[in-house]
């Protein structure tokens, strides 16, 4: 059997099988991060993520903004847990006729934004490889009462986006995007989400995370979702890279966020039994199954 034949997710949850837990690790695989044990008041999130020249930037796009999104990537994973970053290794993989001035440039991006959210960069390691290849691992805390995971949708708990989608790639957003961090502890804080995670693979793909690590399903209403200028239905669904918020709430509290900031987050469907896996509401009424795929690497 080949990589191809089981898909990114299928070798993810093969892989879960070596997992080697200690009682330390309170969630392993299946998160946007690692929750550890840490402190009685607060837990440790742990992250990696890797961009690949090729499949996530193209050498010719700025290196500042590849460091940056490189480093963004991650700020968003913990983001999606409900926490706070706070120290980061970056290991790279370079070409040897890559110019010390492009990895400046790069680490230039990373530093920048790693100063906005607090965030120190501490080392890494550096190596050889054909195509750049940037991998960041990130360290964060989170209130053990505000944690956040994928796993706490609840039959009838709206859902919501943080903002517009699709489109991210060829508009260059996902190169600027900014980790909602800041958006998500003040969920955590004052409406505590059943489940959240960020959208890196499309909203129908990341949908589905969430309903598997719940046991639910879900319908998402055709006309609410939010697209940027100039996307389709169908690219807001699978287009990715738009590291916005993906959450559910129970429905008084979401009742309560909807009347307070009407303009800043998006409800856009429900959800329901499992055995009504994932549909898609027009504007009749009418729903029919979701089976559009979102980005996958293999």
């Amino acid at each position: 059997m080949r990589v191809s034949q089981i898909g990114e997710f299928g070798l993810i949850d093969r892989l879960g099988r070596f997992q080697n837990l200690t009682a330390r690790v309170i969630k392993g695989i299946g998160d946007d991060a690692a929750v550890l044990r840490y402190h009685v008041q607060r837990h440790q999130l742990l992250t990696t993520d890797m961009l690949v020249e090729g499949v996530h930037f193209l050498r010719s796009m700025p290196a500042e903004k590849i460091g940056r999104k490189a480093l963004a990537c991650s700020l968003s994973d913990i983001a999606a847990m409900g926490g706070v970053p706070t120290i980061a290794v970056v290991s790279l993989g370079i070409p040897k006729d890559l110019t010390v001035r492009y990895i400046d440039k790069m680490y230039a991006g990373m530093l920048r934004l790693a100063r906005v959210f607090g965030v120190s960069l501490a080392g890494g390691d550096t190596v050889c490889s054909a195509k750049i290849t940037i991998n960041v691992a990130l360290l964060g805390e989170v209130e053990r009462t505000r944690l956040v995971c994928r796993d706490g949708a609840r039959i009838g708990d709206e859902i919501f986006v943080s903002g517009p989608l699709g489109g991210s790639l060829k508009s260059g957003r996902h190169l600027t995007f900014t980790p909602r961090i800041r958006e998500a502890r003040f969920l955590v804080g004052h409406f505590k989400p059943t489940a959240m995670m960020d959208i890196s693979d499309g909203l129908a793909g990341d949908l589905g995370h969430i309903l598997k690590a719940s046991g639910v399903g879900a319908v998402l209403m055709m006309n609410a979702i939010p697209v940027n200028h100039g996307v389709t239905l169908r690219q807001a669904l699978t287009d990715g890279e738009d590291y916005e918020l993906l959450f559910t709430l129970a429905k008084p509290v979401a009742r309560r966020l909807q009347s307070r900031f009407p303009n800043k987050f998006f409800a856009i469907g429900e959800i329901v039994s499992k055995k009504d896996g994932l549909r898609l509401m027009d504007n009749v009424g009418k729903s029919q199954p979701l089976n559009l795929r979102s980005f996958a690497h293999f």
